[in-house]
């Protein structure tokens, strides 16, 4: 058990703003190097332990951080690391000191891996939640503690890491050993198939379908050291009962699919929209040797036929599975709470230029989960997204939809608003008279501001009079003149006029009204293209 204990952080330990869960204290234009600094400042605490060598303990490429498949684009930041398949990544193995350092980096960037390392000499390296490294061993490190302080990072002597394996919660399982496999050639030959889950590391799958006893011997084979195995009833080429099942779940679940081909395809977590017949690509693939079937996700759900965990060579089961809830459990058990039309709070964190922004929600595990768009944040015309939502803005706003796979909350705060087009068309129709405020002019036309988020357009060709059209000169800049009137009498407006307009057409579907200039027409011009 180490006895010397340290905590390495980039920010002062005393910070109170960072103590809540759920979020990142490193803002992520620095995130590099102060991952850099703190590989550093491990290396070091490494090398004077003597520890050339790391041991891989509980690893999983993604369900620590986060469950997001936005994290997927880098193999979870195992590429380069690892191989495609992840051979080497299992409990127990055994990897140089710089594919333990390159694992760090990955965690540190909070690319998806996460896992523990450990030295036959007691040294360990934990990553936590909060931005932060649990370094030990079982002699202090007065001069690596003094050279990470130097590289700026803060060090501080705690009595013990959050991590430690004495705090884990562990369900233990019986061995996969001979017993396990004799039963399971009992299971198939009784039930004419089964589906064995392979969890080689933790939330990660791989799937075999067994019909024979030399497909058992094969799957047993290929399995990864220290896998946890579950063996659930087989595929069903229903698809339709799957489909069912998918649109009345209420709990988290995976899909599992098998093509004809035999290959599986990726597992996904199955939503009820996933269900749904009448997209022009149904989620879930039906035809000749499709098999398909839902799997709970949830540990009081789970009901296999039989369970294992793999021994080593020597017949030991070691591998001591964690079952503490992870920051991501937290955040999706908050996804799961929510429901479209909620009302929920929050503050603005960020922006992606014209696209949207990301709200902080008011919950302790919705640091970043939620995304407001740019057509969701008024009905008003607004020139920048600053005017309407900048950083720090405190939103109220509703539930659109939930994105399980990118863990991410649509929001909309016009929803929570008045329509005011619907509004408008209660009380307006074709051939009314109303005064409006130039707003902008462009080359086809001028919009007319009726209302607070209610424009009509004045078309060039729509006529003034009878006998006379519209001419719009210097039409694109807001700050520039539209010359609006019959030829011999010119009328010029800029951004700000009142004018007054007749109503040709209103849309509400299209949300597009059509206007003439003036009090009269007898006459609408051609509708814009």
């Amino acid at each position: 058990m180490a006895t010397f204990v340290y905590r390495i952080t980039s920010y002062a330990p005393t910070r109170r703003d960072v103590a809540r869960c759920g979020g990142t204290a490193v803002p992520y234009g620095t995130r590099e190097q102060v991952s850099a600094a703190c590989v550093a400042a491990a290396a070091g605490f490494a090398l004077d332990d003597g520890a050339d060598h790391l041991v891989i303990d509980n690893p999983m490429p993604e369900g620590f951080f986060s469950f997001s498949n936005r994290l997927a684009w880098r193999r979870h930041g195992l590429a380069g690391l690892f191989p495609p398949d992840l051979s080497g990544y299992h409990d127990g193995a055994h990897v140089p000191l710089g594919t333990g350092l390159g694992l760090l980096r990955a965690m540190l960037l909070r690319e998806g891996a996460w896992c523990r390392l450990h030295a036959e000499s007691g040294f360990f390296l934990h990553v936590g939640e909060r931005d932060d490294i649990y370094v030990g061993g079982t002699r202090p490190f007065a001069e690596a503690a003094a050279r990470a302080r130097r590289l700026g990072l803060f060090v501080e002597s705690v009595e013990r890491s959050p991590y430690d394996t004495g705090l884990d919660e562990t369900d233990d399982q019986p061995a996969a050993d001979g017993a396990f496999w004799t039963q399971l050639h009992c299971l198939v030959a009784e039930r004419g198939g089964a589906l064995l889950e392979e969890r080689y590391v933790a939330n990660a799958y791989r799937w075999h379908r067994l019909t024979s006893s030399s497909q058992i011997s094969a799957a047993r084979r290929a399995l990864a050291p220290r896998a946890r195995l579950t063996v659930w009833p087989d595929l069903t080429e229903d698809i339709e009962a799957v489909r069912d099942a998918v649109l009345r779940s209420e709990r988290l679940a995976l899909l599992v699919e098998q093509a004809p081909d035999g290959n599986f395809r990726q597992v996904r977590v199955a939503e009820p929209w996933m269900g749904r017949t009448d997209a022009a690509h149904p989620q879930i693939k039906a035809g000749p040797g499709c098999r398909a079937a839902l799997v709970p996700m949830e540990p009081a759900e789970r009901r296999p036929l039989l369970a294992g965990v793999l021994p080593d060579a020597d017949g030991v089961v070691r591998a001591r599975w964690r079952t503490n809830r992870t920051p991501a459990d937290e955040r999706r058990t908050f996804l799961g709470s929510l429901r479209d039309g909620d009302v929920v709070t929050g503050t603005v964190a960020s922006g992606l230029d014209d696209v949207g922004v990301h709200v902080n929600l008011d919950h302790e595990w919705g640091h970043g989960l939620g995304f407001l768009r740019v057509p969701e944040m008024s009905w008003e015309h607004f020139e920048s997204v600053d005017d309407v939502a900048p950083i720090g803005r405190r939103i109220r706003a509703e539930v659109l939809h939930v994105d399980w796979q990118r863990e991410c909350v649509s929001l909309s705060v016009k929803a929570l608003q008045p329509d005011p087009w619907r509004r408008f068309v209660d009380t307006h129709r074709a051939g009314d008279v109303v005064t409006g405020t130039v707003a902008n002019s462009v080359p086809f036309g001028v919009f007319v501001r009726l209302a607070p988020g209610v424009e009509g357009l004045v078309h060039i060709e729509n006529p003034v009079h009878v006998e006379n059209r519209v001419h719009i000169e210097n039409p694109v800049h807001l700050t520039e003149s539209a010359d609006l009137g019959p030829a011999g009498s010119e009328r010029t407006v800029v951004a700000g006029d009142e004018v007054l307009v007749t109503l040709l057409d209103v849309d509400l579907e299209s949300r597009r009204i059509r206007l003439s200039l003036g009090g009269r027409t007898n006459e609408a011009g051609p509708e814009p293209t």
